[in-house]
């Protein structure tokens, strides 16, 4: 039952009263009553209509339609002189412009409404006081002001003992006090939930999540946020809410997602006239187009921030504006004296607010623009300042990792290598800190960019030096790493398999619907349910892997060749392995490279779908001559051991990770193996041996395919194991068939996500199987060959850090994943498949069955993933 459905005292006046009193926990009730007191003729009963009015308004999220009501009700109060009453209503306007973000007016009503407020309420007026002072960034006075009203509230007053709790928790969430925050917006929480107001409990939960937030911990942050909305909390009467959640996913690296959720709660908070909670979405809007290098629009939104922060007088985030603002004109080339001595200005106001993250940001990069610049000592005071984040154990974890990144520039501009090393250690330890409890892989991802920066500084001071070796150990610490950590246990969500069904379904309805724009616009919300949902799972990973040494490698390789490819400042270099040799090589422009393998994989695309028979020469001589720029420029210092026969391990970087490297005149009938990394290498190695000698083989066939079932059924009759085709081959079962099996063969229509890579599919009897589906594995299969078009590719991000169908299987534990990098022709492809199993079934390894297969059938889209066998 409702707070609504109560019984209210009997007479008139008492009604009001009680209504007065519930209008928070049953608003859409309150505001019936107060409709129909409005009708009384008493002008009493008027008034009280208009505060029940103004206060369910309120909880409604209509700040434009409460203040009308108080403002009318405050005027009916004083026309029939009940003077307390008056001062009640001032109390509640005061609360009103606070929310509009109107500090003056609502001080000056505070001021007018306390002399008169009855002695019991003069608590509520303290609790009042505090947040403003918490909105004028006063943050110790706001404490002060809220312990006493808390100390006065009467102990029956639990909605304003809630508030001043929660007001406090904002405090000291402000003033960087996060386990006194927790403490004290748990127990607002708490109270809330017992008096039956479940969306200020959910918006305390809400809160909650900022501190987790502040505190560098953005997996319970995000769980903290939905759980306040399932629990309540509206957000569409509360669009801020959506703005701290884009902020979060913001500094997950989801940038682009982030901003446009921050552009839609903008435009909602303009349309109820919520101007104090405008300038701070303004405020995070700013920092996404800052993430995403969209500087003027970066700009404009900070100096718009600012001027709505001055306008309010909220010093603390006038600075944190303006220190963006800086932020993006320092990184668009605004680099003179006056513009670093604005941004040193800028970070000092920063920190002594509170922002130290913040602040570290801008001085790096003033010091980094200052270096360029040849003011060496400017540059050295900038870094200076940031360095002692590094030892502040009680900071955040990217807080510490800025400290270690000042740390090592300053060592590069003393030109000490070991101290720099030293620093970027210590900052990929921080960075790993964080993300080690990351279930859900895009974050981990996405979280890397730090790291990347650490690892990219200490890569081109292992290149100066010119040992392989250090180049290699550098290149590997920084690469991949959120494939390096996988989950302990699978992300296991009822919520997220459910939405996966429903996604699964909406899909297939696609091709029956009448409405195909409605039905695709289903498609996508469910798609962002599920990314939505995936970020969610809790657990943890494993630790990473021990860093591999040389000897480690060398053993492993045996006759094989090592490629390890890296990108710096826009050149290639390379670390080859032969014999237990090491070298460092020089391989020109990483354009080139990447505007050839471009190139490449277009003109093989286009041979596969079909051309005029007058244009096929023209398309094969490009795309040879394509191959053989890329072979010169990238296989060079390996081209000996490839001509003699020997298998080769590439590791790419960048775009040349999807690649068809059997392409290559030098490739072709070679064994040829593409690992994300060399440690993912060594561990796939020992994935392949932990396989099960008993177990099964798995034979799939997905629908709308011509040739999948007659591969399918053909494989398993040459060499037994389970055979799913038709409708047995539904995502239920063959989620649970492959499992842990020894080799999967999967025949299927495939969709690789350059914007969602987790979504890229197989089609399957009931719909698409995702790579959020895979996620869910207890184990990959041991060997997985995916008879399916694209699905070997990958999104690449900073770091080189991989997202897709196949890294998905690896990260699970698959050993293997055998994959097309480009469109194949489907006859062509059946013949392929056979020819590679036939080769598995005689005993050799996946690399070497494949190179055979591809070469005997004029084949080369197809690659070798994670671990080949060859030894």
């Amino acid at each position: 039952m409702s707070a609504g459905t109560a019984v209210a005292p009997p007479d008139r006046i008492g009604s009001a009263l009680w209504w007065r009193d519930n209008a928070s926990s049953a608003p859409e009730a309150a505001m019936r009553e107060a409709a129909e007191l409005l009708s009384e003729p008493d002008g009493e009963l008027r008034a009280l209509a208009r505060h029940i009015a103004a206060l369910a308004a309120v909880e409604r999220g209509r700040v434009w339609q409460a203040r009308r009501h108080a403002r009318l009700g405050l005027a009916a109060a004083r026309r029939v002189q009940r003077w307390q009453l008056a001062a009640q209503l001032q109390l509640t306007l005061a609360w009103i412009e606070l929310e509009r973000g109107d500090v003056d007016a609502s001080w000056a009503n505070l001021r007018s409404a306390e002399p008169r407020l009855p002695a019991a309420e003069q608590g509520r007026a303290s609790c009042l006081r505090g947040l403003l002072h918490c909105r004028a960034d006063q943050h110790r006075e706001a404490r002060a002001e809220l312990t006493r009203a808390l100390r006065s509230l009467r102990g029956d007053d639990r909605r304003w003992t809630a508030n001043a709790l929660m007001g406090r928790g904002l405090a000291n969430l402000y003033a960087n006090r996060l386990a006194a925050a927790e403490s004290d917006l748990s127990a607002a929480e708490q109270v809330f939930a017992a008096d039956g107001q479940a969306a200020r409990a959910a918006g305390c939960r809400h809160n909650r999540g900022c501190v987790a937030f502040r505190a560098g911990d953005l997996p319970r942050a995000l769980r903290l946020f939905e759980e306040a909305v399932a629990a309540g909390l509206d957000v569409r009467s509360s669009p801020e809410a959506l703005v701290d959640r884009a902020e979060a996913l913001a500094a997950a690296g989801l940038a682009t997602d982030a901003r446009a959720v921050m552009e839609q709660a903008a435009d909602r908070l303009a349309a109820c006239g919520r101007a104090g909670r405008l300038a701070d979405t303004r405020l995070a809007l700013a920092g996404c187009a800052l993430r995403v290098d969209d500087l003027p629009a970066a700009v404009q939104a900070a100096n718009s921030a600012r001027r709505l922060f001055c306008a309010q007088r909220r010093p603390a985030w006038a600075a944190l504006a303006t220190a963006v603002a800086w932020q993006a004109k320092l990184r668009s080339g605004q680099c003179s004296r006056y513009a670093l001595s604005a941004a040193r200005r800028a970070a000092a106001a920063c920190a002594e607010f509170g922002w130290t993250g913040l602040a570290a940001e801008l001085r790096l990069t003033a010091g980094r623009c200052a270096a360029r610049a040849g003011m060496r000592t400017a540059s050295r005071k900038l870094l200076a300042q940031c360095a002692p984040l590094k030892d502040a154990m009680v900071a955040p974890p990217q807080h510490r990792a800025l400290g270690w990144l000042a740390e090592a520039l300053l060592a590069e501009q003393d030109d000490d290598l070991e101290r720099l090393f030293e620093a970027c250690r210590g900052g990929l330890r921080a960075v790993d800190g964080q993300i080690s409890d990351m279930v859900a892989f895009e974050l981990r991802a996405h979280t890397a960019g730090l790291a990347s920066e650490l690892g990219d500084l200490a890569v081109g001071a292992a290149l100066r030096t010119g040992d392989p070796e250090l180049v290699l150990r550098w290149t590997e610490r920084s690469r991949a790493s959120a494939l390096h950590r996988r989950a302990l246990r699978p992300p296991v969500d009822s919520q997220l398999n459910s939405a996966l069904v429903r996604l699964r379904s909406a899909v297939q309805e696609t091709q029956r619907a009448q409405e195909p724009k409605q039905a695709l616009r289903a498609v996508a919300g469910l798609e962002e349910q599920v990314r939505h949902r995936a970020m969610l799972v809790e657990g943890r990973t494993s630790g990473l892997p021990t860093p591999c040494g040389l000897n480690e490698v060398v053993a492993e390789l045996g006759d094989s060749a090592l490629l390890s490819l890296c990108a710096h400042r826009g050149r290639l270099f390379a670390v080859s392995i032969v014999d237990g040799g090491v070298r460092l090589h020089v391989l020109g422009p990483e354009a080139s490279a990447h505007t050839q393998a471009a190139r490449l994989r277009h003109l093989l695309a286009r041979q596969a779908t079909g051309t005029a028979p007058r244009a096929t020469p023209m398309f094969e001589h490009g795309a040879r001559q394509a191959a053989e720029e890329l072979q010169a420029q990238l296989l060079e210092p390996v081209l000996p051991a490839l001509e003699s026969g020997r298998p080769l391990v590439v590791v790419p970087t960048g775009r040349l990770h999807v690649l068809p490297w059997a392409a290559l005149p030098a490739c072709r009938g070679r064994s040829v193996t593409v690992a994300p990394s060399v440690r993912c290498w060594l561990r796939a190695a020992l994935d392949a041996r932990a396989v099960d000698p008993a177990g099964s083989a798995v034979w799939i066939a997905g629908p709308g395919l011509d040739h999948a079932e007659s591969e399918a059924r053909a494989l398993h009759d040459a060499a037994g194991g389970r055979l799913l085709t038709g409708a047995d081959a539904t995502t239920e079962q063959v989620l649970s068939t492959v499992d842990g099996a020894a080799v999967v063969h999967i025949a299927a229509h495939g969709r690789f996500r350059d914007d969602q890579p987790l979504l890229s599919c197989l089609d399957l009897a009931d719909g698409p199987l995702y790579a959020y589906d895979l996620d869910g594995l207890h184990r990959g299969p041991t060997t997985v060959v995916l008879s399916a078009c694209d699905v070997g590719r990958s999104a690449v991000s900073r770091g080189d850090q991989l997202s897709g169908l196949a890294t998905t299987l690896l990260g699970r534990g698959t050993a293997t994943v055998i994959a097309s990098v480009v469109p194949v022709p489907d006859e062509r492809t059946v013949k392929v498949m056979k020819s590679l199993h036939e080769s598995l079934r005689e005993g050799a390894t996946p690399a070497r069955a494949l190179a055979t297969a591809q070469a005997q059938h004029g084949e080369s889209g197809f690659v070798c993933l994670g671990y080949g066998g060859d030894r």
